[in-house]
């Protein structure tokens, strides 16, 4: 296969025929290639979004199975406190004074919940920005691997 127009564009510039034919199939030959490689690099794009979109599935998945036993944990735990103190105050009633400073105890354990839920929701956020970075980190790569492309073929 050659390239009609580069090849009558030679011979009318003076090059010889055997000459014009070798370069037009050389360019040919070099679109044939070029094309190959914007193939490959369409398959690569998509099966990464696909191991983007998996990664991200899983990472959802993982996120609310995480929530989801927190959410647990905190229930069963607020549960438990609401039985202990019901029967504390039950056998109790008349030693309110003491209650006082159980009452301060779990109101420590109320601002470590606090703070676990404060630190789960920074590392989501910090996860969130992270999957930002890569996004523009893919960005990146992939314009700087077109102009390579783009300044070796031109």
């Amino acid at each position: 296969m050659l390239i009609e127009e580069l090849y009558d564009a030679l011979i009318e510039a003076g090059a010889s025929e055997a000459k014009a034919k070798a370069a037009a199939r050389a360019i040919a030959d070099y679109e044939k290639r070029f094309g190959g490689i914007e193939r490959e690099l369409a398959s690569l794009r998509s099966e990464f979004r696909t191991e983007l979109t998996e990664f991200r599935s899983e990472v959802g998945r993982n996120f609310a199975e995480v929530n989801r036993q927190f959410t647990e944990i905190r229930s069963d735990v607020e549960r438990k406190f609401l039985e202990f103190r019901s029967d504390i105050d039950k056998q109790f009633a008349g030693v309110d004074k003491q209650f006082a400073g159980v009452d301060r105890q779990f109101a420590g354990v109320d601002k470590q919940f606090a703070e676990s839920r404060a630190y789960v929701e920074k590392e989501f956020t910090d996860i969130r920005g992270t999957l930002k970075l890569h996004n523009w980190m893919m960005g990146t790569t992939i314009a700087l691997l077109t102009a390579m492309f783009l300044k070796m073929f031109y």
